[in-house]
């Protein structure tokens, strides 16, 4: 029989701890550590000094912060400059090279987890004929799915830059969202798929990373055709969307436009053609943006973008001009913030409503 270890501070130690008033203590046992930091979605201030913890004779750290806004936020520790999750805190989101502890500060009708009938969320295992290689994706089923032989409507949901399929079923609360709006009436029950938008752990200016090729070929080859032959999904045009914030929406682009007549809906979260990205897309489809016929019986064509974004002059109103002066309808959404998961959680409580 193994001896147990002593109990140290960490045995009882609880972090994050929210307090009634939305004031949240960080705390972590590190008693050999001269120096901690927080840093994340909890710090308001990105580029600005990261906040110190303060050191207690017991050999935990502690800083309190806020109040916070209600909602999810990540944050990791910096111990003498190396990041690491918060020990104490089981709830993490997956990025595309490395992790963050999550927190949630409740108080947000449209996302917190409510008394309502709840969808589930799987971890998708596929093979890539694109890719040669097994990949992974997140899928939600709306409530009651197991228990009927109803099929559903399908919303494919892409993640941004530097993401993971994890992040709209984690700090993008989708399937919670989605939970409440069907709930409400708002919004009828639908699948969504989150799949991995990165198809290698390069660097995000990667040119395979950012919805070219090698994405698009596995999205059309091997995703939509594993999800519409294990799904009871509407194999319809009109009962199908595809949405995307940031590199996410360059993807939503170079597969929708050039495919019209597999989506009926299309949303395109704080993003644009990056850099020579529309030239790009235009040398590669000449004639996509200029097919009426495709183009005839697309049901909602939705952008939105925050004002202070470092996209909303010159990428997403660029490709907003660009779509008009080709014929299309598009509903543009301009709201204030940046280029931040409080818009994006927003502008898919707006967009699902819309849908089908």
């Amino acid at each position: 029989m193994f001896a147990q270890p002593a109990p140290t501070p960490n045995s009882t130690l609880v972090s994050p701890e929210v307090s009634a008033d939305r004031h949240v203590a960080f705390r972590i046992y590190a008693p050999d550590a001269t120096d901690v930091k927080i840093t994340g979605d909890v710090v308001p201030n990105f580029a600005g000094p990261r906040p110190q913890l303060v050191k207690g004779a017991n050999g935990v750290w502690e800083i309190v912060m806020g109040p916070l806004d209600p909602g999810p936020y990540r944050y990791n520790f910096l111990v003498n400059g190396v990041a690491t999750t918060d020990p104490r805190n089981p709830n993490a989101v997956e990025a595309q090279n490395d992790v963050n502890s999550l927190l949630l500060v409740p108080g947000l009708d449209f996302l917190d987890t409510k008394n309502v009938p709840h969808g589930a969320v799987e971890r998708v295992f596929y093979e890539s004929s694109a890719l040669h290689r097994t990949r992974r994706m997140h899928i939600y089923t709306p409530p009651g799915y197991a228990r009927n032989s109803q099929a559903y409507p399908v919303l494919y949901l892409l993640h941004g830059g530097g993401g993971s399929d994890h992040e709209w079923a984690t700090v993008g609360r989708a399937g919670f969202i989605l939970d409440n709006l069907i709930a409400a009436g708002t919004a009828k029950p639908m699948i969504v798929v989150m799949p991995a938008g990165h198809v290698s752990s390069a660097p995000l200016r990667d040119p395979n990373t950012m919805g070219t090729d090698a994405f698009n070929d596995d999205f059309l080859n091997d995703v939509m055709p594993y999800v519409e032959s294990h799904y009871r999904v509407v194999n319809k045009r009109e009962a199908r969307a595809i949405a995307g914030l940031s590199m996410g929406g360059v993807q939503t682009l170079n597969i929708a436009l050039p495919h019209l007549e597999k989506f009926g809906y299309v949303g395109v979260f704080s993003s644009g053609w990056f850099g020579e990205g529309r030239e790009e897309f235009l040398k590669r489809y000449p004639t996509a943006l200029d097919d009426t016929k495709a183009r005839k019986d697309l049901k909602l064509f939705w952008v939105a973008v925050g004002a202070e974004d470092r996209l909303a002059n010159g990428n997403s109103k660029q490709m907003v001009e660009t779509l008009a002066q080709h014929g299309f309808k598009v509903e543009s959404k301009e709201s204030p913030g940046g280029h931040t998961w409080i818009n994006w959680r927003n502008y898919i409580s707006e967009f699902m409503p819309r849908l089908f």
